[in-house]
């Protein structure tokens, strides 16, 4: 735990670190200091002089007060510390998630990502302050009595020193035996999250299949995983309970044990003896506090480790040279050299020596069966994902060279299943390019037809679209999803079937809108609807990751192969219509 917060530490507080454990070591001295000195004070109280008490006192006045003062600045540190390490987990963290390859995003580190993303300010500010501090001072304070009272008593002090590592042993012990459980308790949480959120979003889905009560068992399953595992936790946690009270217990009559010794030996007298006695539940009190922060360490390793397997995951080998960015408002040609990829080195690759080129300016239609690999092909291109072998250059730029956060800069993409933010249409589509004129915003919005749809709501471009978009209908989401990419100033245009969630009218429309762009860009676009197709500059027929067909539409019919035969069947699909039993 305390490496990676060191590593979140930012260059500039590593000097203040080091100055904040001077002052936790002084402060940590100053207590023990103050500890050991009611053994003189009581001593003189009880003494024949008891007005040399006084002088005590006062020795003790200014440990108390000297103690005070550089806790109140060690605190202010932390804190300043504590929000460095925010700030500096913070960016790491989503500077980080935008490089990372979107194969890395599995279930599990998908959940570690959010759980990373949403780790709340006061628990990184307060880390250091309320965890560190007295972590730091609870082991340090028993060993400094211990060294302080070797010229009092040293036999009570060999003995206390001897205790330290049977109590830190045992606080370590228990620790160990519960991490399992709480591991277990944090991993049925996160299922239990994600069945009640499924269950919840696939609502519409489950009433109209008439199987809610299926889904809902899924979700007493998890609920029911986590229910166990939160008893074991618990079951877990009294070993360690016991553990350590018996650590406690046996170190409290080793150190009692010794001072009633050394009083009955007359070593030291019964003020004296008393006075020990004080020390020594001085000496065990730091364990007991170690141990009530327990699950708020637990609960902090656990966070940092969150934290830390997202900035450890696999990113670039070496950021994008400030001259290696291609243009944004020029078409770019495409080359894919070689090129091999699969989401699974055990599996067969979905591409397979792939040797395309897209001239710049040009509208390619890449059509295929499903599964040929159409939508891996365009996120080769967008830079979403790296080839196992072979190269993809834009503009002449390998995009294998370029740190991942800028690979996507010079294209816009439509995806198959667009994503709304939660927010207004209007900031939904200037997410393409916040810093678009209004004319721009409004060509966008007119070659993708929002406006239309914008202009019936009440709130118009300002409608709040809802989680994920759930307040428009597929339609509309797929229009603010082009207007989107139409904002935004790039070199190339990707479009993974744009025009699937539209009627006959609207997919017309974008179709004009795309091919209307006035901005000059190349334009790739994956889809199966035939008027698309038919306003393409080229067509590349894919099957089984490889390039079977590849030619102008024309070229292609009269060549009667696979296009033709996909040509064919989708023309008469769109004339197919339900009929009555006597019609048929």
């Amino acid at each position: 735990m305390m490496r990676t917060v060191l590593s979140l530490l930012p260059p500039a507080d590593q000097r203040r670190w080091a100055g904040y454990l001077a002052l936790i070591g002084t402060s940590t001295i100053v207590r023990a200091i103050a500890v050991v000195l009611v053994v003189p004070l009581v001593s003189a109280l009880f003494g024949d002089t008891p007005a040399d008490a006084w002088r005590w006192v006062g020795a003790l006045t200014v440990a108390v007060l000297a103690g005070w003062i550089i806790d109140s600045i060690a605190s202010r540190i932390g804190f300043d510390l504590g929000f460095g390490i925010l700030n500096r987990a913070q960016r790491d963290v989503s500077t980080q998630v935008a490089r990372i390859p979107l194969r890395w995003f599995s279930e599990d580190n998908s959940a570690i990502t959010r759980r990373a993303i949403a780790t709340t300010g006061p628990d990184l500010v307060g880390l250091v302050g309320y965890l560190v501090t007295p972590i730091i001072q609870g082991i340090l304070l028993p060993i400094v009595i211990g060294l302080a009272l070797l010229p009092i008593s040293w036999q009570l002090g060999v003995v206390a020193l001897l205790t330290v590592p049977l109590l830190l042993g045992a606080l370590w012990a228990t620790g160990r035996i519960t991490r399992v459980a709480d591991k277990a308790a944090a991993d049925s949480n996160s299922v239990l999250t994600e069945r009640i959120l499924e269950f919840a979003r696939t609502q519409a889905a489950l009433r109209a299949a008439r199987r809610v009560e299926p889904a809902r068992s899924q979700t007493g399953a998890a609920l029911d995983a986590q229910h166990s595992a939160t008893v074991r936790l618990l079951l877990l946690n009294i070993p360690g309970q016991v553990l350590f009270s018996l650590a406690s217990q046996v170190a409290l009559i080793l150190l009692a044990g010794t001072t009633a010794w050394l009083a009955v030996r007359g070593t030291v007298d019964t003020p004296e003896a008393i006075a020990l006695i004080v020390v020594v539940v001085r000496f065990l009190e730091p364990f007991a506090a170690i141990g009530d922060l327990a699950p708020a360490i637990e609960t902090s390793r656990n966070t940092l480790r969150d934290i830390r397997t997202v900035i450890d995951a696999p990113g670039p080998e070496r950021p994008a040279a400030a001259d290696e960015r291609t243009g944004a408002n020029t078409a770019a040609g495409v080359a894919l050299r070689d090129v091999r990829f699969g989401y699974d080195d055990a599996a067969p690759p979905v591409l397979d020596g792939l040797d395309i080129e897209f001239r710049a300016g040009e509208i390619t239609a890449i059509v295929g069966p499903s599964g040929s690999g159409k939508s891996s092909l365009l996120s080769l291109v967008a830079g979403l994902e790296t080839p196992n072998s072979g190269s993809v250059t834009v503009g002449g730029v390998d995009r294998g060279g370029l740190d991942p956060a800028q690979r996507p800069a010079d294209t816009s993409m439509v995806f198959q299943q667009p994503y709304l933010f939660a927010g207004t249409i209007r900031e939904n589509v200037l997410a393409g390019n916040p810093d678009a004129t209004a004319d721009e915003l409004a060509t966008a919005l007119r070659l993708a037809r929002v406006d239309e749809f914008a202009d019936r709501l009440p709130e118009g471009l300002n409608s709040l679209v809802g989680d994920a978009g759930a307040a428009l209908s597929g339609g509309e989401r797929q229009r603010v999803s082009i207007a989107r990419a139409l904002l935004k100033s790039s070199s190339i245009l990707l479009v993974d079937e744009g025009t699937s969630a539209l009627d006959a009218e609207n997919e017309a429309a974008v179709v004009t809108a795309i091919a209307d762009d006035p901005r000059t860009r190349t334009r790739i676009v994956v889809t199966h609807r035939l008027s698309t197709i038919a306003g393409a500059d080229r067509v590349l027929f894919l099957e089984s990751g490889r390039v079977v067909e590849d030619g102008t539409v024309d070229e292609l019919l009269a060549a009667e192969g696979r296009f033709a035969e996909f040509w064919s069947h989708q023309r008469d699909a769109a004339g197919w219509r339900l009929a009555t039993a006597d019609q048929g």
